[in-house]
């Protein structure tokens, strides 16, 4: 016999037996029932309330649709984005190479060919960030790819001498005292001084610094020009012969130093000439190196760093105190440049039978170090890229060591120019001028 026995969870009853028992596949026939129910009453509240959120009360307390949220992307926003991305594109194939990141494959090198007999008497270097070459007169710039971007004919025969720094170009006629000054392919001064001109140094202002000696017997004048050939200030110097100069500071200072060749005390001195001291105060010596002979120097802050025959050195220019940041070792040194802020070397290694390629910064610390099997023929410096040439073969690094390209040469230049910042060599020979890119 079977009573009704009410669920908990509807309204619905139960059959029991008379046991006590109720039939399991009613209970769970019901149950499932029960979750349908559920999820059906779910969702229309889910479908009641959404249609809810469509309505809101007006000012008068009426119900009235929400309007629709529509988002939009506003032109400046694209246009930014646009302009990111071009940018970024930009920064990749514009510097990408100095660090090993490469678009596109130019490994040949007859694509980028200058047809030109040059000569033993002819000049190269870089200007503007483009190769430039004086030959018959003429100065020629020349990009990347070879192609001729600026001329300038002399109309007088000279053996000129060339200083550049950045858009600037100095050309003097040492032997006339004829100088001239170029900005940005522009020539902005052609100016004749009284005497004949030993040595040129030129800033990145566009300052010149010229030593030489006038018709009156003053032997070792030193005069300082603005690029517009005013002269800011002269110093009468001792009879010894300058080696090389560096202007600081717009001109106001001028480190240079000179060779020490009298009969008790061979060497080099450094000096300094401050116009913004007293007139007693403004030429003073900063230190005497003794039996040393300098091959350059760079000046950073309130040191210079100059490379000697045996030694790196560091002098403070304000005390004169000097550290050695590192001993040159003739038997394994091969090849030693300073850089802006750092320098480079090639050395022997003796234990491994290798060379090591080693690029220092001048607080001490170690940048990169390589090492190559055999010794190249040269060594070319940039800022960031250094080149490495040997009988057949251009090796490429950067200055953290990061190898960018070996090409193949047919045989070694006579000589080699970097320029395009860093991203361009000059492979220079008698009868062509190769241009490698990166």
């Amino acid at each position: 016999m079977k009573k009704k026995i009410n669920n908990k969870n509807s309204s619905v009853f139960l059959d029991e037996d008379i046991d006590g028992t109720i039939d399991e596949s009613l209970e769970r026939d019901i149950s499932q029932s029960i979750d349908i129910v559920n999820r059906n009453r779910e969702e229309l509240d889910s479908e009641r309330n959404s249609r809810i959120n469509k309505f809101e009360r007006n000012a008068n307390g009426m119900m009235i649709e929400r309007p629709k949220v529509r988002y939009r992307i506003n032109i400046n926003t694209i246009l930014i984005i646009i302009a990111f991305i071009i940018l970024v594109t930009w920064i990749i194939y514009d510097y990408g190479p100095i660090f090993g990141i490469k678009i596109g494959n130019k490994e040949n090198l007859n694509e980028n060919v200058i047809e030109l007999v040059t000569k033993d008497s002819d000049i190269y270097g870089m200007y503007n960030e483009q190769l430039y070459v004086y030959s018959n007169n003429t100065i020629t710039t020349y990009d990347k790819d070879g192609e001729v971007t600026w001329t300038y004919n002399f109309s007088d025969s000279f053996t000129p001498n060339i200083l550049v720094e950045g858009k600037y170009m100095l050309v003097t006629n040492n032997s006339t005292g004829t100088l001239y000054l170029f900005e940005s392919y522009n020539e902005i001064l052609n100016k004749k001084i009284d005497g004949v001109i030993k040595n040129a140094f030129l800033d990145k202002y566009g300052n010149m610094a010229l030593e030489y000696s006038n018709s009156s017997g003053y032997n070792n004048i030193i005069s300082v020009y603005d690029k517009k050939g005013k002269n800011k200030y002269d110093a009468y110097l001792s009879q010894e012969n300058i080696i090389s100069m560096e202007m600081l500071n717009n001109a106001q200072q001028v480190v240079f130093c000179e060779a020490v060749t009298d009969s008790s005390n061979i060497g080099v001195k450094f000096r300094i000439i401050d116009i913004s001291k007293k007139e007693e105060e403004q030429l003073r010596d900063i230190i005497s190196l003794d039996n040393q002979f300098i091959y350059d120097f760079k000046v950073e802050g309130k040191n210079i760093y100059a490379l000697l025959d045996n030694q790196i050195v560091k002098v403070d220019i304000d005390t004169g105190n000097l550290e050695t940041l590192k001993e040159l070792d003739n038997t394994q040194m091969l090849f030693v440049k300073l850089n802006a802020n750092y320098y480079s070397y090639i050395e022997r290694e003796l234990s491994d039978n290798k060379y090591i390629i080693e690029n220092v910064a001048y607080n001490g610390s170690k940048i990169s170090t390589t090492l190559v099997d055999s010794v190249p023929k040269s060594m070319v410096c940039g800022e960031l890229v250094n080149y490495y040439i040997y009988q057949d073969y251009v090796y490429i690094l950067n200055k953290w060591g990061v190898e960018l390209q070996s090409r193949n040469i047919n045989i070694t230049p006579k000589k080699c120019i970097v320029f395009n910042e860093d991203k361009s060599l000059a492979l220079i020979y008698t009868n062509k001028i190769y241009i490698v890119n990166l």
